[in-house]
């Protein structure tokens, strides 16, 4: 699941998230992808706790993202914003600090479209 995939499902119900990996699978594209329920589950607690996602080579080997959804009027995450690069630009350690503001600039995005955080 890419950086943007997991900032909005983080915020489904689990049982939408349930019947979506049952219905489309998890897919291998790289060595670090989630590819149980459990660990994907376990990826997005972390995420709605953050507030944003990291995609750490989940998606793409060498390449990194940190993304955070956008809500619309009803709390419901409709779209996100990311910072993708290279796993050598976007170090771990720069994640909290990246991740603070991809977050605020989808919060303000969320607030100039009417929508309201969850």
């Amino acid at each position: 699941v890419s950086g943007i995939g997991k900032a909005l499902l983080a915020w489904y119900p689990e049982t939408r998230i349930r019947r979506i990996i049952d219905r489309k699978g998890l897919e291998r594209s790289t060595p670090a992808t989630h590819v149980t329920e459990s660990a994907l589950l376990d990826d997005l607690a972390r995420t709605r706790v953050r507030g944003y996602a990291i995609d750490d080579q989940e998606r793409a080997t060498g390449m990194r993202c940190v993304a955070a959804p956008i809500f619309n009027s009803h709390g419901e995450p409709v779209a996100g914003l990311s910072v993708s690069g290279p796993a050598f630009r976007i170090a771990l350690e720069e994640t909290t600090r990246i991740g603070a503001l991809v977050r605020a600039a989808a919060d303000r995005v969320t607030e100039a479209t009417g929508g309201v955080q969850p």
